[in-house]
């Protein structure tokens, strides 16, 4: 009996034996594969949490970049409505020209409209400087979304009244900053309405330009546009802003041209 069992309770033992060594040699396999995924997956749920954070930003930056489009052609309608000129403007005594500008420009509907234009421009600088951010070594004096709008009205009713707008809209400046408006070519031509330099640097930091675009649009013109520049950097005064209101649409802007 003893000998008629032995040999197969021999097998059964080896068998388990064998058995032990396979589970025990895989086991580590697979826990290192599982820790390998656990690793793997919260890298990857990064990744895509920061491709969809920079996706919200974008659209949000295109939102908030329509707005303001959508703003500034409601500012362009109103202006479109002012009975007057620039010649006549310019023809006003100085008690006339005050309160033909006080009414038009301090009424609560443009004004309101000023108000909705500088918060999304606002936000779209807090969005953007999420994302990039800027600092400049000099303090630019102006806001950018004044000098948009100091754009529409130079256009539509000419110097004075932006000349006007513009001071409103300057910020204290301080010493460290000297003014020059309506600055003439040989030809008596404005070719400069506003220059505003830093004194210690002697660093132009705004300018609001009539000029030539020429080597900036696609095909070129020899035609007269309005546009700023603003930047506390040479390299950041190097590049032109206007409006695509202004500009036909059948020239393109180059990298140095930023139309809004």
């Amino acid at each position: 009996m003893d000998k008629k069992f032995s040999v197969p309770a021999k097998k059964i033992i080896s068998l388990l034996c064998a058995f032990l060594l396979v589970f025990g040699l895989l086991t580590p396999s697979f826990t290192n594969t599982a820790n390998a995924e656990t690793d793997v997956s919260p890298t990857n749920d990064y990744i895509i949490e920061k491709e969809l954070y920079f996706l919200n930003d974008e659209k949000q930056e295109i939102v908030l970049n329509q707005e303001i489009v959508n703003i500034e052609n409601q500012i362009n309608d109103y202006l479109d409505e002012i009975p007057y000129t620039e010649e006549e403007f310019e023809a006003m005594s100085e008690e006339e020209f005050e309160e033909v500008y006080n009414t038009y420009f301090n009424d609560i509907e443009f004004l309101n409209l000023e108000n909705e234009h500088e918060e999304a421009f606002e936000l779209l600088e807090a969005q953007q400087g999420n994302m990039q951010p800027r600092i400049a070594p000099i303090l630019v004096p102006i806001l950018a979304n004044v000098a948009r709008v100091a754009l529409q009205t130079v256009v539509k009713q000419g110097t004075r009244v932006a000349s006007t707008y513009l001071k409103k809209h300057l910020k204290t400046i301080g010493k460290n900053y000297s003014v020059k408006w309506n600055v003439k070519n040989s030809q008596g031509k404005v070719t400069t309405l506003l220059m505003i330099q830093h004194k210690p640097t002697k660093q132009p930091v705004f300018r609001l330009d009539n000029g030539s675009l020429h080597a900036h649009l696609t095909p070129g013109t020899s035609t007269w546009y309005w546009h700023f520049h603003i930047g506390g950097t040479p390299t950041a005064m190097k590049q032109h802003y206007s409006l695509r209101s202004i500009i036909p649409s059948k020239y393109k802007p180059k990298s140095s041209l930023t139309l809004y």
